[in-house]
């Protein structure tokens, strides 16, 4: 039997990754895109995502590099997070 949850997750990464695909966004190899992405993806300006990511409520993030360090974003972690976010009115 599958997780109802772990399905709705890997449903909305699919939906994510076709909608990125669709906006010719760059996805990398292992599936992360860009702060300014995943921010659109989001319905959110990347101040935004920048400053959820202080306060530490936002999505799983990747830093990558040194001093000039650059934010990804795993669209799983993207899809984990929305429906972890998600209320179910009937309770």
């Amino acid at each position: 039997m599958t997780d109802p949850i772990e399905t709705r997750i890997a449903a909305c990464a699919r939906r994510l990754e076709l909608r990125c695909r669709e906006a010719g966004a760059f996805v990398s190899g292992d599936g992360r895109v860009g702060e300014d992405v995943a921010a659109e993806l989001l319905g959110f300006a990347a101040g935004t995502l920048a400053n959820m990511r202080s306060a530490q409520t936002g999505p799983a993030w990747y830093r990558l590099g040194g001093g000039g360090y650059r934010v990804t974003y795993l669209l799983d972690d993207l899809a984990r997070w929305i429906e972890a976010t998600r209320c179910d009115s009937r309770h």
